[in-house]
């Protein structure tokens, strides 16, 4: 089968991720990098060994490529994802697709146009705990569902990193909504919200949004999220799904995954839980959810086979987003308005 070649767009932290996996794979070529930070280039020829550019138009003129990974902040995906699309190259986009449901269509119509295939980076999708939840539900195990939660708590040092450059429902929390449509196999039709902006607001940003949701006629969900654990918290992460069922329950607790290390009391952090399942690194190499979303990314182009992040149900939880977003902003409860994509 025809190896794969990948241009990334975008390689900052999480596209040094994205750029490893495609080196180190067995199915696809990096070929070309761009980014607009040029005292990268040296660090990229050398560690990747392909081209690199300080503009991704010219990469996607220049270049030989058959897909491109756009891996920028939330609010830049979508003239690069036009800009690829007129170019007729396949497209993985971090999430979230975009920032407006107005610009996720204007995306999808331009994939739509130019015949070409995009499928939006929903990492947890690939996460194997929560893949276990989804196959619970689609195989009747749990019966119906009648209630979930879903929490995601990060140290307030990622609001004071961000500054404002990124909305807590975007950065993190369209990662809940999403599951708990996927999971549930239904779609959220009503939110209320609520948020407090205290310790977080010199950087413009929320220490919380507390979310109480309606999925269908007789299903709710409670979704909490926070940056404001503190500096020192022995995770980036604090996250939590519950999922009731009329056959049974499930719990699926984050950050613990497995490893814990103590270490001496005036240490820079005593007490670490490290990560073992996004990205790894195992003897050098990318491992875990990361590499096999990738990997699904890559097959699915060779296949033809379908992505397991559909475009439309992407489009559905900015489309939450948004909801969100006018009922905190309303102080009422609001109702998701139906998409057809």
């Amino acid at each position: 089968m025809q190896r794969l070649k990948v241009g990334l767009i975008g390689c900052g932290y999480m596209g040094w991720f994205h750029a490893r996996v495609y080196h180190e794979s067995a199915a696809a070529d990096l070929v070309a990098v761009a980014d607009l930070n040029n005292s990268i280039e040296a660090k990229v020829k050398t560690s990747f060994n392909c081209a690199f550019f300080n503009d991704y138009e010219v990469m996607l003129k220049s270049a030989d490529l058959d897909a491109v990974d756009i891996c920028l902040p939330d609010e830049m995906h979508v003239q690069p994802a036009l800009a690829a699309a007129r170019a007729g190259k396949h497209m993985l986009i971090e999430k979230p697709m975009a920032t407006s449901v107005q610009d996720c269509l204007k995306i999808n119509k331009a994939c739509e146009s130019a015949g070409v295939r995009y499928m939006v980076a929903h990492l947890l999708r690939f996460d194997p705990g929560y893949r276990r939840l989804y196959n619970a539900v689609k195989n009747g195990e749990v019966g119906e569902v009648i209630h979930l939660s879903a929490e995601r708590k990060n140290p307030r040092l990622i609001a004071e990193r961000l500054q404002g450059r990124a909305s807590m429902l975007f950065y993190a929390g369209i990662h809940d909504i999403d599951l708990l449509q996927w999971i549930s196999r239904k779609r959220i039709t009503r939110v209320y919200a609520q948020r407090v902006s205290k310790l977080n607001k010199a950087w413009n940003t929320d220490d919380c949004i507390f979310i109480l949701a309606n999925l269908g006629e007789d299903t709710i969900a409670n979704i909490e999220y926070s940056w404001v654990l503190p500096k020192n918290f022995p995770a980036k992460l604090k996250a939590r799904m519950e999922v009731y069922g009329s056959k049974a329950a499930m719990f699926l607790n984050r950050p613990n995954r497995g490893v814990e290390i103590f270490k001496e009391k005036d240490a820079d952090l005593p007490y670490e839980l490290t990560d073992t399942i996004h990205w790894p690194d195992l003897d050098g190499r990318i491992v875990g959810d990361l590499k096999y979303q990738i990997e699904h990314f890559i097959d699915a182009l060779q296949t033809g086979g379908d992505f397991y992040m559909p475009g439309a149900e992407a489009i559905s939880a900015v489309n939450v987003v948004e909801a969100i977003v006018r009922s905190y902003e309303s102080g009422s409860p609001v109702v998701v308005q139906e998409l057809r994509v």
